[in-house]
């Protein structure tokens, strides 16, 4: 159940990321967004790292109640840090990275109210590895 569950967030949070809309199907709101919307990643090395990321966190062996808690407080903070280096944010690279660990250091406080120590621990490991590769992109793109 935690293995399906876990998948069909982390798919989730791939359709989040990448909006298959046409833009005839948009309305203009979400046409401006689009627009604005800068991709790191491409649709491949997302999914790869959100099944990476999905596997690692079958290590914490969480409940599903603790589980739904640690998944929500992941989108919550998933959907914030995706739009800080969109177009119409206007953010250097410096702002981006900067406003991101303000992003994590909050996503920490939540989340270490919802895991054990080791199960924390055990996050910060695997979001370590996440986040490396999310700056790395950061720092590889032109904005």
């Amino acid at each position: 159940m935690k293995i399906i569950k876990l998948t069909i967030i982390s798919f989730s949070l791939f359709l989040i990321a990448i909006t298959g809309m046409t833009a005839q199907t948009l309305t203009a709101k979400q046409q401006e967004y689009e627009k604005n919307k800068v991709q790191i990643f491409t649709v491949n090395e997302r999914d790869n790292l959100l099944n990476w990321f999905a596997e690692r966190a079958k290590l914490m062996d969480l409940s599903e109640e603790k589980q739904d808690e640690y998944t929500g407080v992941l989108i919550f903070y998933f959907v914030k840090m995706s739009r800080l280096d969109d177009k119409d944010q206007g953010n250097s690279k410096e702002e981006i990275l900067q406003k991101l660990d303000g992003l994590v250091k909050k996503q920490d406080t939540e989340i270490k109210k919802i895991l054990t120590e080791e199960q924390f621990k055990i996050h910060q490991k695997n979001y370590g590895k996440l986040l490396k590769s999310i700056k790395l992109r950061i720092a590889q793109t032109e904005y």
